[in-house]
């Protein structure tokens, strides 16, 4: 098995302007779906959705009322990861005729500070891994990540609590993790 690092094992960040496209939306909660060949961010809780392009991030429109018929949870909130000493594993699932696993990687609190540690590790077909460490600054907390097709993720992160000054924000961001491992063997 050949397992490769980002940038020869340096702390390879993976920065928001990596993303395909990213877009904020402020005080409203809930989950990514698809809906036809475009995606919609809401919950049934308050029957308010966005319609969000697969092309490129622009909110399209708002749906209120919606109701999904079967809710998703988040990979982080529904409890499937795997604990450990001082980290938890979330399997994302995938397309088994692209990679042969995709793992989420959080370091514990006790272990990170104040912001989170996210680690994506991608094992290949060809028994390569390679992994991508979020950058902290800019992906202060990993909330949910969930395969698209081609090679492209979705990623919710930077989810904060709302207060008097601040609004509660959550950002979407879209993932190529195919450009991102062309791009590494141009460049290792």
């Amino acid at each position: 098995m050949c397992n490769m690092t980002f940038l020869n094992h340096k702390d390879y960040k993976y920065k928001e302007k990596d993303l395909v496209w990213n877009i904020k939306i402020e005080n409203q909660v809930g989950e990514i779906y698809l809906k036809d060949s475009n995606f919609i961010f809401g919950s049934n809780a308050d029957s308010t959705y966005v319609v969000i392009s697969a092309a490129n991030g622009a909110v399209l429109e708002t749906l209120n009322p919606f109701k999904i018929e079967k809710e998703r949870n988040c990979l982080i909130i529904d409890g499937s990861g795997e604990s450990y000493s001082r980290y938890t594993l979330y399997n994302i699932p995938v397309d088994k005729r692209k990679y042969s696993k995709v793992t989420l990687k959080i370091v514990d609190r006790l272990y990170r500070g104040d912001t989170e540690t996210s680690i994506l590790i991608i094992n290949t077909l060809s028994g390569k891994e390679y992994t991508i460490s979020f950058n902290r600054r800019e992906f202060p907390f990993v909330a949910d990540i969930f395969y698209f097709q081609d090679g492209k993720f979705l990623i919710k992160y930077n989810v904060q609590a709302a207060t008097i000054v601040n609004k509660y924000t959550v950002s979407i961001g879209l993932i190529d993790l195919e450009k991102i491992i062309k791009n590494y063997h141009l460049n290792p």
